[in-house]
């Protein structure tokens, strides 16, 4: 049998051979076509991945745009700065307390000298971007006030820093706590969209004063009607002054003696460039004849800014 199998193997060995060098040739020339492609592949598909990874940057920048436009009348939000503010005008410093993380005597003090002349806050509207931290908020409020003896509503804009607490529940912070929080806030209030806001608001004021005698005595003697980003629990945070504007202080370094806004130029409608808060150090360049002064100082993140702030708020160091 094995001489059998020998005799066929050498009478088919060269159909054998043959169907081996056919198996072979479909193998290499199989692998050759893998090979082909795959070294074409990176070539022909480089523009499809590029696109793809441009798609996914362009949607990533969107969505932090869109993040970090103001967004108007959150639920939550506009809930609990009506129920603050609803406090805030009955005199209800238990209820103050629950929606604040700290409400010292202090800080009572402070409202209760701010809401002197207000009876009541209406028409309230919130202005929210996100917060440093996840759960956090940078809120401007708008309202009108309604103060003693003046008929006429007073538009006014406040500033808020909300926080959410361990059991989910949104409370109003210290928007001073720290340098690094104090920094953040202070950019967004650069943000063309705060900007829009403030010169809105300082609009609006603009007008009712101007429909209304008492309101205009009451508001612009004291140099800026708008009392913008005023910061609730501090003192009020704008480039006022009482009177008559103060012409020519001491250059060199002085310090604020109340919180004050920064502007761009010397003018209640320059840009805010940001917050002196009480006692902080300027450096005092030059002195106005219209009762500001051209200051520059460092933030806590050590960016240089120079701007304009009303002269009476500026005092020697003590």
């Amino acid at each position: 049998m094995l001489d059998n199998f020998r005799e066929w193997l050498s009478d088919n060995l060269r159909y054998i051979l043959l169907g081996l060098a056919g198996i072979l040739l479909v193998v290499i020339a199989f692998f050759a076509v893998r090979l082909v492609k795959g070294l074409g592949s990176p070539k022909k598909n480089e523009p499809e991945t590029q696109q793809v990874s441009t798609e996914r940057t362009t949607e990533a920048e969107t969505e932090k745009k869109k993040t970090t436009t103001l967004v108007q009348d959150q639920p939550e939000i506009l809930d609990l700065v009506t129920r603050y503010y609803t406090a805030r005008a009955n005199k209800d410093y238990d209820a103050l307390a629950a929606m604040c993380e700290v409400f010292d005597d202090t800080a009572r003090s402070e409202i209760e000298s701010q809401d002197a002349a207000i009876e009541s806050y209406s028409n309230i509207m919130t202005y929210s971007k996100p917060g440093m931290t996840d759960g956090s908020y940078v809120v401007y409020i708008y309202f009108d006030a309604k103060l003693t003896g003046i008929d006429t509503l007073a538009p006014s804009l406040r500033e808020l820093y909300l926080v959410t607490d361990v059991e989910g529940n949104l409370m109003i912070a210290d928007k001073d706590s720290n340098p690094e929080q104090e920094d953040y806030i202070e950019q967004l209030r650069a943000d063309d969209d705060v900007q829009a806001l403030i010169k809105d608001v300082d609009k609006k004021l603009d007008d009712a004063c101007n429909s209304d005698p008492a309101l205009k005595e009451l508001i612009e003697p004291s140099g800026d009607s708008s009392n913008t980003t005023s910061g609730d629990g501090t003192s009020e945070g704008d480039d006022t002054t009482q009177g008559e504007p103060v012409v020519g202080t001491t250059t060199g370094t002085m310090q604020a003696t109340t919180e004050v806004n920064v502007r761009g130029t010397a003018s209640t409608d320059g840009t805010l460039y940001g917050v002196l808060t009480t006692g902080m150090t300027v450096e005092v360049l030059e002195n106005t004849d219209t009762g500001w002064s051209k200051v520059r100082y460092s933030t806590a993140d050590g960016t240089t800014i120079e701007g304009y702030v009303m002269t009476q708020y500026l005092a020697e160091v003590q």
